[in-house]
């Protein structure tokens, strides 16, 4: 049998820091966005959000801003394990602008991770915007709970207490650029299967970010590409010619993604796509990060659906615009344009946690 990775004690902190954590509630009509690890600095080389900053700032006023949305932030915005708040408020002035767009009218929740977690011990007076651990949503009946992720493991609370110390005082200088749990295989895996295990002993929907992949109904890209090739299977067998030629060019598509997000993702043979025996509830997503190669990513939520988006600058990568089956649109008439990973229906996956818990 496999271990339970998910301790009692881990359990019990979850549990008090679901049950503190302020309650939003969406009305039909309203519209919600979940950023995460934007992980800002002073705009110099060691800072991660440069190369993704102007279209984030972008598709903030000119698209989430206009539509009315709420925007979560949910952790890892600013890298105080390696700048000071000064610096990087100094240099994001925009984006804090912008933020202070949707405070204004009581749309912005502003969540703590493992890298800014010192936000949450300074005073609320010396913040610009209040700053909380988590965030209960409730549509109707339906729970989801938004964290940042780090709170499942305690070595990134052991991290956070020294390693801010060792990154900004000892590692920045000499060159070496963050740590974080993105660049370990085994520890992203140990971080969503704890969250996974937490969302599904609890009956509801978790949203987090921490391991920077973005995750749909439990399953990764490659998961998802995993499926779709299997089911292209089944349908070439009954397939009459000319869509059998269609099925095959989209085979060679999807088989080439394939190999790029096995290279990526690059998980121990052990682990697979299984959290624990018994099907797969899909109660897990991640919103991504905001320090993608190929841009940024996000979890939308409106009119009685989840959404897996990514948005991304054609200047800098064309993956999107090339492959078949997507399809980009453009942030007016700029040089954005937003792709729809994945989307469901909340009805249909409440339905199956409920089902299948």
């Amino acid at each position: 049998m496999r271990k339970r990775l998910l301790s009692s004690g881990i359990a019990h902190e979850l549990d008090r820091l679901y049950e503190k954590a302020p309650v939003l509630r969406l009305a039909p009509a309203d519209k919600l966005v979940v950023f995460s690890d934007l992980h800002m600095g002073d705009g110099g080389k060691k800072d991660e959000f440069v190369p993704n900053a102007g279209l984030f700032l972008d598709v903030l006023r000119r698209h989430y801003q206009k539509q009315g949305s709420i925007l979560v932030l949910n952790g890892d915005i600013e890298d105080l394990a390696g700048f000071s708040l000064a610096s990087i408020a100094t240099r994001w002035l925009e984006v804090y602008q912008a933020w202070d767009e949707f405070a204004a009218r009581d749309a912005l929740f502003k969540l703590a991770g493992n890298h800014d977690l010192g936000l949450l011990r300074r005073r609320p007076a010396d913040l610009p915007f209040p700053v909380a651990e988590s965030l209960r949503v409730e549509i109707g009946e339906k729970r989801l709970w938004i964290f940042h992720g780090h709170q499942v493991s305690r070595l990134d609370w052991f991290y956070e207490t020294l390693g801010t110390f060792l990154q900004r005082w000892i590692l920045n200088p000499l060159g070496i650029g963050n740590y974080t749990v993105a660049r370990s295989a085994s520890r992203r895996f140990h971080v969503e299967r704890r969250a996974y295990l937490y969302a599904r002993a609890r009956r509801m929907l978790a949203i987090i970010g921490h391991t920077h992949r973005p995750l749909f109904e439990s399953l990764s890209r490659l998961d998802t590409v995993k499926i779709e090739i299997e089911n292209l299977c089944r349908s070439y067998a009954t397939a009459g010619e000319a869509e059998r030629r269609e099925l095959e060019e989209r085979m060679e598509r999807l088989k080439i993604e394939y190999i790029e997000e096995q290279r990526r993702d690059r998980r121990p043979p052990r682990s697979e796509n299984l959290y624990h025996e018994g099907p797969l509830l899909p109660c897990l997503f991640n919103s991504g990060s905001g320090i993608g190669r190929h841009g940024v990513t996000a979890i939308e939520i409106a009119a009685g659906r989840i959404t897996l988006v990514i948005w991304f600058d054609r200047r800098r990568s064309r993956r999107y615009s090339e492959i078949a089956g997507y399809e980009p649109q453009q942030l007016e008439n700029s040089d954005y344009f937003r792709v729809v990973l994945k989307e469901e229906s909340l009805d249909y996956v409440f339905a199956r946690i409920k089902l299948l818990g």
